[in-house]
């Protein structure tokens, strides 16, 4: 494995989404992983945030991130989403190695080859990347930071489970507490690329889509 930080880029569709974006913003540096967004997925997911929410513009300020670069050749992309090419233009542009997406499998597997990207749901990348110092720190700052009704920390690790239930199998340990199950199916594809997700290294052949693991790596 890499010691550098990896570069990971974030779907309008994950930073409209507060609990796992927060996730991996503050997670991330001690997860030896950045996160970062372009113009495009910002506009986008701020289309579809409350109106009360806080302005992604503001949260960049707090963690001191400057958007990235817009990509060129959006178009190039015939396998992709129409809607979609830009964004993975966008990640492309950023030198990102993942595109943390809820649509993995609106980015074809030839476009995300071509640049060097691999597309991951985020339950499956933060199960894999997110520490346990990481984690428990997220969840103290969830806690200390609600207002009402008070939940306890195996309170939020276990509401974690209703999005994120690969997160919590890594860390079920930490609280004798049963997960807060899901009504909701798992996409059914969660992982697309030919960059492993555990190595990060890149390979002639996809990555499982199961795990998002090389052969080498299983």
């Amino acid at each position: 494995m890499t010691t550098d930080v990896l570069l990971v880029f974030l779907d309008a569709n994950i930073l409209a989404k507060p609990v796992t974006r927060t996730l991996l913003l503050v997670g991330g540096v001690p997860s030896r992983f950045r996160a970062v967004w372009s113009a495009t997925a910002e506009h986008e997911a701020s289309r579809h945030m409350r109106s009360r929410a806080t302005p992604l513009s503001q949260i960049r300020r707090r963690f001191g991130i400057e958007l990235s670069i817009t990509g060129r050749e959006a178009a190039r992309f015939t396998q992709t989403r129409e809607s979609d090419r830009q964004i993975l233009a966008d990640a492309a542009e950023a030198g990102a190695q993942f595109l943390i997406t809820g649509d993995v499998d609106d980015f074809g597997s030839r476009d995300l080859a071509s640049v060097k990207v691999s597309a991951t749901h985020p339950d499956l990348f933060l199960a894999e990347k997110m520490t346990r110092a990481a984690y428990t720190a997220v969840i103290d700052l969830f806690v200390e930071r609600q207002v009402n009704p008070p939940t306890s920390s195996a309170q939020f690790h276990a509401a974690l489970a209703r999005k994120h239930p690969r997160l919590f199998e890594v860390h079920a340990d930490l609280y004798d507490i049963a997960p807060v199950v899901s009504d909701e199916a798992e996409p059914a594809v969660i992982f697309r690329g030919t960059r492993c997700l555990r190595c990060e290294h890149l390979s002639s052949e996809s990555a499982s889509p199961l795990d998002g693991l090389c052969t080498g790596c299983r």
